[in-house]
């Protein structure tokens, strides 16, 4: 939504997006997020095999499955375990006519997590 047709850059505009209300750290979180698809493609089949068609599509445009000497790399980064956390949730969300709150029921969480 923030730059339709921009697959390769989803992750980093995202990132942008929220950093000012969030902060430096979920800004990162939300950048790793593509970082995470990518690894879990490489080595997980399962998981892969389940993404969205939509995320099937954008994994190419944003570099396909890691090689070895990423996947090294970013399992020695600080916020691996929680980037994965974060991608599993978001391809768990991608759930066709799931009914979801709007954002406003939401701001109380969004206030709690820029507070902090």
């Amino acid at each position: 939504m923030l730059y339709p047709g921009d697959d390769a850059g989803h992750g980093r505009h995202g990132a942008d997006a929220v950093r000012a209300l969030l902060g430096t750290r979920v800004a990162r979180l939300v950048e790793l997020h593509v970082t995470a698809k990518r690894y879990l493609a490489a080595t997980d089949a399962i998981h892969t095999a389940a993404l969205s068609p939509s995320s099937q599509r954008t994994l190419i445009a944003q570099g396909g499955p890691m090689a070895s000497e990423e996947i090294a790399t970013f399992e020695s980064d600080p916020d691996f375990t929680a980037a994965l956390a974060l991608r599993r949730a978001d391809d768990a969300g991608k759930v066709i006519g799931l009914t979801v709150h709007p954002l406003a029921w939401w701001q109380p969480v969004i206030n709690r997590v820029a507070a902090e």
